[in-house]
């Protein structure tokens, strides 16, 4: 074996093993990150188990908060992805900007370009910029949105095409003034799944219209059906949830192992 050759294989196991290191990154229950215009979100980040793991964000849907969350993203946790789940702002403690003016979704002006609804989208910059500097590649980021978070996570989503993974729990075209039409066109050449009730009526006929538009320009896409017309992660039932994260990682290992995803 030549000089070059060992070098280049003691390279290789160097970079095997620092992908496979546990990650330097503490878990924070006490996120707070201040966007440009002085919001402060409140969130709680818990780091993957080993660095080569991916990293999911969880958008919660409209009047709740990061808690719908936290028995999703434990399971996510045991199997060794890191996750990020925050309130929206406006939304739980997310509640107050740098000079303690209260904030409240409730008293949103009407929405549209530049409306606090649409900063919500731009919010989730400051999230990824939050993960970057706790050493969480962005190539290894998903998101995860429920309802209106579901509109958040696509319209970022597609602008940002670093994110290779998207999940929408109960997506509807238009919530809040979000409308979606354009990230549906937007988004391509990814993995993105999507889940609803069929009695869910507004939701339902909205992702299947989304399915259908995203399968004909040959994204991998995923459709799960969930009962009744429960909406979001109100589809969790000790089930339907596993079979979400079988999906994610199938979809991982086929990224990890060089496959188109």
């Amino acid at each position: 074996m030549s000089n070059l050759t060992r070098i280049i294989v003691f390279l290789f196991i160097i970079i095997s093993l620092q992908d496979c290191i546990q990650t330097s990154s503490q878990p924070d229950n006490n996120v707070k990150i201040r966007t440009r215009d002085g919001v402060i979100l409140s969130g709680k980040f818990v780091p993957p188990k080993i660095r080569k793991k991916f990293t999911f964000i969880m958008i919660h849907g409209l009047g709740s908060n990061k808690s719908e969350w936290i028995k999703f993203a434990e399971i996510i946790s045991n199997k060794g992805y890191g996750y990020f789940i925050y309130d929206l702002r406006g939304h739980g403690e997310s509640n107050r900007d740098t000079k303690n003016r209260e904030i409240d979704y409730r008293y949103f002006i009407t929405p549209g370009p530049g409306s606090e609804w649409n900063l919500m989208v731009d919010d989730l910059s400051y999230v990824i910029k939050y993960l970057v500097h706790k050493n969480i590649n962005k190539n290894r980021i998903g998101i995860i949105g429920a309802s209106l978070g579901a509109n958040i996570a696509l319209m970022y989503a597609s602008r940002h095409k670093f994110i290779p993974v998207v999940i929408l729990l109960s997506p509807g075209w238009n919530y809040a003034g979000l409308n979606i039409e354009s990230a549906v066109k937007e988004y391509s050449g990814r993995s993105i799944a999507i889940a609803v009730s069929p009695g869910d009526k507004y939701s339902y006929e909205s992702s299947v219209s989304i399915h259908e538009i995203l399968k004909r320009k040959n994204n991998k896409t995923e459709f799960f059906i969930g009962t009744g017309a429960n909406h979001g992660v109100q589809m969790f039932d000790g089930k339907f949830e596993y079979e979400i994260i079988n999906w994610i990682e199938n979809q991982i290992n086929g990224l990890e192992n060089g496959k188109k995803i």
